[in-house]
């Protein structure tokens, strides 16, 4: 390639047109931020302790922007990447997220709370069927797809189940049902089938507190 043909392409570079803004970002040492991101996730993806606490390092040596920048992906790692592999993973990730704002940015703490999360991610258990679910979702939805509602969502709480006349009985019975059904040492739900079976509007009391009758 001629002099004359790189000037061109590099002219080309210069003006084109980048969504993403980090694509147009340089690191504190001259790296493409974009490029910096995503070696951050992929890194914990694949369980790279040590190169991810770099890339997480770099991104937090550039700037105050980058750090938030970094714990949103970390965030966000926590569910599409580790999932339902670790259910307590973005608990743990918000709370260290919240105690780094206790320590200055140019305090040694704060930057231990980041090296944390990654240790922690790294570590964890992954599944990625919560983001490959919600692209599922998102591209059906682009081609047309609209949800059908299932007859065990009208129940007392809808205006058709109401219409078809199903109260407490109905919903107590059938839709309030849950899977998968924890086991239990109570008797809660039959004593509160007793009521229900048993319910009499004239024998409320005037005072007795009255809650919506809709679902705010």
């Amino acid at each position: 390639m001629s002099e004359k043909d790189v000037k061109k392409n590099e002219i080309k570079e210069e003006n084109e047109f980048l969504a993403d803004p980090w694509a147009r970002t340089k690191t504190r040492n001259g790296l493409a931020a974009d490029e910096v991101i995503s070696a951050l996730q992929k890194s914990i993806r694949k369980g790279k302790e040590r190169a991810a606490a770099e890339f997480a390092y770099e991104m937090y040596i550039s700037s105050p922007q980058m750090e938030e920048k970094l714990w949103r992906r970390l965030q966000a790692i926590s569910v599409e990447d580790v999932g339902m592999g670790n259910p307590q993973a973005p608990i743990l990730i918000n709370s260290l997220n919240q105690m780094r704002k206790n320590f200055a940015y140019n305090e040694p703490d704060r930057a231990m709370m980041f090296v944390h999360a990654i240790r922690y991610l790294c570590e964890s258990t992954k599944d990625r069927s919560s983001d490959l679910l919600k692209n599922i979702i998102i591209k059906n939805f682009a081609l047309g797809y609209v949800p059908t509602i299932p007859d065990y969502a009208l129940d007392k709480h809808t205006t058709r189940g109401n219409k078809m006349g199903r109260g407490s009985m109905h919903f107590l019975e059938v839709d309030s049902k849950v899977t998968p059904q924890l086991k239990v040492d109570n008797n809660y739900w039959q004593e509160y089938h007793d009521i229900r079976e048993n319910w009499d509007d004239s024998k409320v009391i005037p005072t007795a507190f009255k809650f919506n009758p809709y679902q705010v």
